[in-house]
């Protein structure tokens, strides 16, 4: 995989004649490795360099050991010029003398040519500016357990290296961060979290079978939760957290020390039996709770009820505790966010709550590029960093809490600082998060607490709030400034305040910086808002009204965020623009709907107005390229800063393709994102080994367009459909445009959009909603017809004949048939278009007839107009900007709700001008002899002959067919986008059609 390292011609000289040897170097960089971090140099023997009889039973030396008592040693390799491959390759799966694992992780160091002529002081003097020192770095990871059998040997198929090919150059800061995040492979926090849940479900299943129902119960309804079985779930992995906590705190906690804490291992000690005594873990965990960690232990406190039998009880806490003793020996690490890993693992409910945990990898990129933004100058100093106000409202198990802690730490310790001075401070003061999941705020709170595990507090502002009482949870925060944690019902504050109700305050306009991934709820598709395990119907329908009452309020306000068709994370978005202070940094995973769809346009109108430096990024992948788990949805990450005034802004998109796979890569991504993204570039490509994504600003023609750049792969696409818009064919190839002749409109003011089919009616069978209810189509010639469904095999050239027929619901005196009928079309759009499969995104009709489901009326007089449309909506220019403005979650789909139509971009086909004349007289001749082509899928579009002679007609229809170069632009366009993940969706027959 690389070269061995160069050999000296005579020891103790450099190749070349240099002054300085390759150990040398490597001493030195030791040296500066340990500056970068205060644990390593407070405690230098975690760097070992240069030292034999390190790898077991071998005389072979490691360049440079990193290895910190939590997490598995990073090996790290180094030779002059490209990075030591074949060494760092070879010290995967060798095990250190005295520990018991294997190394897992390799960093391939390749040294700077012109060093190698320096002394060992000047190299110590360049340091001082690492910037000087330029390295270069690839990560090895290997997925083995530790328990394969001796001598096995490691396969390539096992190692997993970054970057793919070539390297990443960085400095000595970077090998700091990249020696953190190489401690765990990604498959070994996932496995580990699978095998504890299934452990944990055990013995809740057992400690439900031996206990009474009623304390049951109690302990359910301590956490907030009404399920049963979730809610023991929940319990047994706070006991678990618990019992991790107070294993590091006995051992590293000063004040503890004193206070006489006990480990796990000693409490079982001391018991008769060998067996954990639920008392006794009791008094220890009061001892943790007379110094603080409130958020932690009050919970796990108060749901270890007294009431469990005293036999069961010890059986559960045995077994978690031994459970604990294999999770530490998995040296996971405080950079691995298991908590989230394991979650989903415990949770019924998470699909109907819409509460996907963030992937570490995308805490990583988002709390990176929002963390750069804070506005603190001094980052060694602590006074600024206290008075920074950060939050989570939806905080889930706190990996971008996480995040954020960690980007601040290292930016603090980086500066000169000591992040022990800051822990307390941040802690109590800084950071806020909130969730209405008992075991999410108490995973929140652990893992920030193991952040700093030796420096006690004695508050914290991480909470539960509820949303069984009819209540919103975080949201409530929404018209007040004040929230009840509702862990145990008491804080834990200090111990003079004991008993006192445990409030937790976010003013508005106090944070600077809220982070979050919002869950999407929204009332459709058989999801429920508010449905929490166990909830009864009465409370959610409470939650509802209140949330209602609560939108309402800010309606009247002025508020253009919210709307209930985007679900409850435009609520958050909105929640976090109240309380962001001028010049904070809003950054949050949103549906990549929030970009497109119609439902959205106040989020987008009030981003555009409110903040400047607005960053969107998305992965223009396929589905499973996410960035939480289990969304099945594509999404993006916003990042913007609150401006006092000013003029709206624009967004700039960054679209990559594929998503970082590690910590380190997303580290990375960070640093290539905010050197890529400048105006002054005229490169719009990100590169890594290779291109990994692009950026464009994209101007909207008003205020809420959607944001149509955002996951589009291509960034000359999204110029060219710029273009579009503004009344342009463009080629980026030739950087030449034609100007199509007629100013740009929209589809509302070209036609008037017929009817949802909520109003037209309802399928026999389904809720009876509407004015008829409709059959499929049979033999005989439907009095009422109506175009209701699509379908792929037979709607395959642009006049199509009805699907359905219907019956008035309530006989032909119903006025609301009537209304109907004065609303039928013979133009019909394509609102729910699947374009791996579907050929028409606009079709005509014999006669007039109704809508439906998946077709809109367009309803107009001049058949010419409607003629131009149909063609038009049809030929690539119209597909493109069909999928720039259309909703576009699911690869390949490009849907529009019907509210959204009357928006669409269309040349103004009705005006009264040569062009607009030139248009419709070329429509009105060619519409016959394009509608017997049949026509492929549109994502097929580049290899179908028909759809290429529709665009021929297009060209002639703006009075560009006798311009050849126009032509060869439109064929690029046809070709580009058809290249694109949203369009052909990962279909693998369409994608070897394209050649791709």
């Amino acid at each position: 995989m690389g070269e061995a390292h160069e050999q000296n011609p005579l020891p103790g000289i450099a190749p070349g004649g240099g002054g300085m040897r390759e150990d040398a170097f490597n001493e030195v960089l030791a040296e500066e490795l340990r500056r970068r971090r205060r644990y390593w140099e407070d405690n230098p023997e975690t760097i070992a360099c240069q030292r034999l009889r390190l790898v077991e039973d071998t005389r072979e030396q490691i360049d440079i050991l990193v290895q910190s008592p939590d997490s598995y040693p990073v090996a790290v390799e180094a030779e002059w010029r490209d990075p030591a491959l074949a060494d760092a390759r070879g010290r995967l799966g060798k095990r250190i003398v005295g520990a018991p694992y294997p190394v897992r992780s390799a960093i391939a160091v390749g040294l700077p040519e012109e060093a190698r002529g320096w002394t060992r002081p000047r190299l110590e003097r360049e340091f001082a500016t690492p910037e000087n020192v330029p390295l270069r770095f690839v990560v090895l990871y290997s997925n083995i357990r530790g328990d394969e059998p001796a001598g096995k040997p490691l396969l390539e198929s096992d190692v997993l290296r970054w970057p793919a090919s070539g390297f990443v150059t960085g400095d000595v800061d970077d090998l700091a961060r990249l020696c953190e995040y190489a401690t765990a492979p990604p498959g070994l926090v996932s496995s580990m979290a699978r095998e504890v849940g299934m452990r944990i479900t055990g013995i809740a299943a057992d400690l439900r079978g031996r206990t009474r129902a009623r304390t049951v119960e109690s302990i359910v309804h301590s956490l907030g939760q009404e399920d049963l079985d979730q809610g023991l779930r929940l319990a047994c992995c706070i006991w678990l957290t618990s019992l991790r906590l107070q294993n590091r705190l006995a051992e590293q906690s000063a004040a503890l020390a004193e206070a006489g804490l006990r480990s796990v291992a000693g409490v079982r000690g001391a018991a008769l039996g060998g067996r954990v005594n639920r008392d006794a873990i009791r008094a220890e965990w009061g001892k943790i709770l007379s110094v603080n960690y409130g958020a932690i232990f009050s919970s796990a406190l108060t749901s270890l009820h007294p009431g469990i039998p005293d036999a069961q009880a010890g059986d559960a806490l045995t077994a978690l505790g031994e459970l604990a003793g294999e999770i530490a020996s998995a040296r996971l690490g405080n950079r691995v966010d298991f908590a989230g890993e394991l979650f989903p693992e415990l949770l019924a409910d998470r699909e109907e709550t819409a509460a996907h945990y963030t992937l570490p990898v995308t805490a990583e990129l988002l709390a990176g590029l929002a963390v750069d933004r804070l506005a603190v100058d001094d980052w060694a100093g602590t006074d600024a960093l206290r008075g920074l106000r950060i939050a989570d409202l939806a905080c889930g198990t706190g990996a971008l809490l996480r995040a954020a802690y960690g980007h601040i730490r290292h930016r603090h310790e980086s500066a000169g600082g000591r992040v022990d001075d800051l822990h307390k401070a941040l802690m109590e003061e800084c950071l806020t998060g909130i969730d209405i999941n008992a075991l999410a705020a108490h995973m929140t709170a652990s893992g920030l607490s193991s952040s700093g595990i030796a420096t006690e507090y004695a508050r914290s502002n991480i909470a539960a709030v509820s949303v069984i009482e009819g209540q919103t949870g975080s949201l409530e925060l929404l018209v007040g400034e004040q929230l009840t944690n509702m862990l145990g019902g008491t804080s834990f504050d200090a111990a003079a305040n004991g008993g006192q109700p445990a409030t937790i305050t976010v003013a508005d306009g106090s944070q600077d910086l809220v982070i979050q991934n919002p869950p999407y709820s929204r009332a459709r598709g058989g999801r429920r808002l508010f449905a929490v395990a166990g909830i009864d119907e009465g409370a959610r329908e409470r939650s509802i009204k209140r949330l209602g009452a609560i939108r309402g309020r800010l309606r009247r306000r002025g508020d253009e965020m919210i709307d209930g068709q985007a679900g409850l994370a435009s609520d958050f978005s909105a929640l976090a623009d109240l309380k962001l202070k001028p010049h904070g940094v809003f950054a949050t995973v949103l549906p990549l709907t929030a970009a497109h769809a119609e439902s959205w346009a106040g989020f987008r109108k009030t981003i555009e107005r409110k903040y400047d430096d607005i960053m969107a990024i998305a992965f223009t992948g396929h589905e499973e390229e996410m960035m939480s788990a289990e969304t099945n949805i594509r999404e993006m990450l916003l990042i913007a800063g609150k401006r006092p005034n000013g003029e709206p802004a624009n967004v700039l998109c960054v679209n990559l393709s594929a998503p970082p796979r590690t910590l380190a890569e997303a580290f990375w991504y960070r640093r290539l994102i905010a050197a890529a993204v400048h105006p002054e570039r005229n490169a719009n490509v990100i590169a890594l080994d290779g291109v990994i994504g692009s950026w464009v600003r994209a101007a909207s023609p008003e205020p809420g367009f959607p944001w149509f750049a955002v996951g589009m792969r291509n960034h000359d696409l999204a110029a060219v459909a710029a273009r579009l818009m503004a009344g342009e064919l463009y080629s980026p190839q030739d950087r030449t445009g034609w100007s199509l002749g007629l100013p740009p409109t929209t589809l509302g003011r070209t036609v008037e959009i017929g009817p949802t089919h909520h109003l037209i009616g309802h399928l026999r069978g389904r809720d009876g909603i509407g004015a008829f209810t409709f059959d499929p189509v049979d033999d005989d010639i439907p009095t009422y017809p109506a175009l209701w469904a699509a379908s792929a095999k037979t709607q395959r050239r642009l006049t199509l004949s009805p699907t359905h027929g219907g019956q008035p619901v309530n006989g032909n005196g119903d006025d609301r048939a009537r209304a109907m009928l004065a609303q039928r079309g013979d133009l019909f759009i394509s609102r729910t278009l699947r374009m791996t499969s579907q050929a028409l995104a606009a079709a005509r009709t014999e006669q007039p007839m109704m809508g439906g489901s998946a077709w809109t009326a367009l309803i107009g007089d001049d058949e010419a107009v409607k003629a131009a449309l149909a063609i038009w909506l049809n030929a690539t220019p119209g597909l493109v900007l069909r999928t720039c403005y259309a909703q576009t979650p699911q690869p390949g789909r490009a849907r529009m709700q019907v509210k959204a139509l009357a928006g669409f971009p269309v040349p103004d086909f009705g005006a009264a001008t040569a062009a607009g004349e030139r248009a419709r007289s070329v429509a009105r001749e060619r519409l016959a002899e394009l509608s017997a082509l049949e026509l492929r899928p549109i994502a097929c579009a580049s290899v179908d002959g028909n759809r290429k002679r529709i665009d021929e007609v297009a060209l002639e229809m703006v009075g560009l067919h006798d311009e050849p170069d126009a032509a060869r632009a439109l064929d690029f366009l046809r070709a580009i986008w058809c290249r694109e993940p949203a369009v052909h969706g990962g279909n693998r027959a369409i994608m070897r059609e394209l050649g791709l």
